[in-house]
């Protein structure tokens, strides 16, 4: 349930925050498509002038909001393979730092369901930044990958894909029978992609 932090005359960093803790509280309760500066402005108990005037609509609104996690995978998983004993040490930490910054962060959740299921210019430039973020990490992972064996990049594609949509789809229902919303069950899932990565690592 949302709370404006602020009362009394507020500064534009405190206008800013309260406005942003509108829109996930709009986020986790209906969904990315409610946030509105209509709606928003009456959670925060901001004037709707002051919010077109900042955010000019709804959708520049949104981006404002989703523009703070373009960095969100670079920020959790960004690890030196150089810090590691070998290659599996590094592997194994950065699945499980992987899964674990998912799995926590339901604003994350929450826009990349809505990345999934909406198409629109906004979905679609919002996954495309992350694309290219995700770009700057991506040598660290393929590097130590075999790549006569297979497509490190595929790999990649495939075990991420797969984490995302067992741990979207953990707080509605099991999966194959398996509760991934569970630490053990998380812990599972870590251990059994490691398995998979572990096949193709340079000797």
């Amino acid at each position: 349930m949302y709370k404006r932090r602020y009362l009394g005359r507020r500064t534009e960093k405190e206008i800013e925050q309260d406005v942003m803790r509108a829109i996930a509280t709009i986020i986790s309760e209906k969904g990315i498509s409610s946030v509105t500066i209509k709606e928003v402005s009456n959670l925060s108990k901001t004037d709707v002038i002051v919010l077109e005037r900042r955010f000019k609509n709804d959708e520049e609104l949104i981006k404002a909001y989703t523009s703070q996690f373009d960095y969100f995978l670079n920020d959790n998983i960004a690890i030196n393979p150089n810090d590691y004993k070998n290659a599996e040490a590094f592997f194994m930490n950065l699945i499980e730092k992987f899964i674990d910054a998912i799995y926590k962060n339901k604003d994350m959740q929450s826009i990349m369901v809505w990345e999934m299921y909406e198409n629109s210019s906004l979905t679609r430039k919002s996954a495309r930044k992350r694309e290219v973020t995700l770009k700057e990490f991506l040598p660290s992972f393929t590097k130590q990958i075999n790549n006569e064996k297979i497509s490190p990049r595929a790999l990649f594609a495939v075990l991420t894909g797969g984490l995302y949509y067992v741990l979207l789809r953990g707080n509605r229902s099991t999966f194959c029978g398996l509760d991934f919303s569970t630490k053990s069950g998380r812990k599972l899932l870590a251990e059994t992609i490691f398995k998979i990565v572990r096949q193709f690592i340079n000797e």
